[in-house]
């Protein structure tokens, strides 16, 4: 019996063999995908606030890592539970309300670390997972990702472009989602927050226009003659 309720019968797989190396790009038999869902998203944000994020990767990384592979080991391996992986012990105070949270009580998991891409796009990503839920004409399912803040306290941020473009590349592929969900991982405490799928796809779109808008202003850059890094904030140009 596994921790959390499954739907086997109603499991979804990734649509491909995505590849995906340590600098995350992310690979399709010999194509490269030119970005992902979040370097989209990433493109948008400030010198500082990149900097911001490099410096504590060191607070997040490691505990964001071992929260979402809970999730899913809880989800998809009979018998698993956290005290068994000592991997978990550091982030129980995350771990153990993330999987005993009321949502799990009617939530059923039907998809877990999904890998999704769009050729025309040339973009790709692993979206978290996706739950079952019972609605009105049955049952609704629910594309959701997992955020790990540090403190009890912390401050919801905007996740709708981000779920946006998941739900972008799953459609591509015929796969359709009734919502989307965001769980906010915290220590001692899990938070759900719920989008209409509407609005999600409007945040992507607002996105991809600043990306596409960027990506004009390196080019334009480029053929004056600026050295132009990639790695650097594209708006200091």
């Amino acid at each position: 019996m596994t921790l959390l309720r499954s739907a086997p019968h109603r499991w979804l797989d990734s649509v491909a063999s995505l590849e995906r190396d340590p600098q995350h790009r992310y690979r399709l038999g010999g194509h490269v995908f030119a970005t992902s869902v979040t370097g989209v998203l990433s493109g948008s944000k400030g010198r500082y606030a990149k900097q911001q994020i490099e410096a504590t990767r060191g607070d997040w990384e490691r505990r964001g890592v071992t929260c979402h592979r809970a999730l899913e080991l809880a989800a998809t391996e009979p018998g698993w539970h956290p005290d068994h992986w000592p991997e978990c012990w550091r982030w129980m105070d995350w771990i153990w309300p993330m999987l005993t949270h009321p949502i799990w009580e009617e939530a059923i998991l039907c998809a877990s670390e999904m890998g999704l891409y769009s050729l025309s796009l040339d973009i790709a990503g692993t979206f978290d997972g996706a739950f079952l839920v019972p609605g009105p004409n049955g049952w609704r399912r629910i594309l959701f990702d997992l955020k790990t803040q540090g403190r009890p306290d912390a401050s919801c941020y905007d996740t709708r472009p981000q779920l946006g473009g998941y739900l972008t590349l799953a459609a591509e592929h015929g796969l359709t989602f009734d919502g989307a969900a965001t769980i906010w991982a915290r220590p001692g405490r899990t938070k759900v927050t719920t989008h209409e799928v509407g609005e999600c796809l409007e945040a992507w779109a607002v996105a991809m226009e600043a990306y596409r808008g960027i990506g004009a202003k390196v080019e334009r850059a480029r053929a004056a003659g600026v050295v132009c890094d990639s790695g650097e904030d594209p708006f200091a140009l």
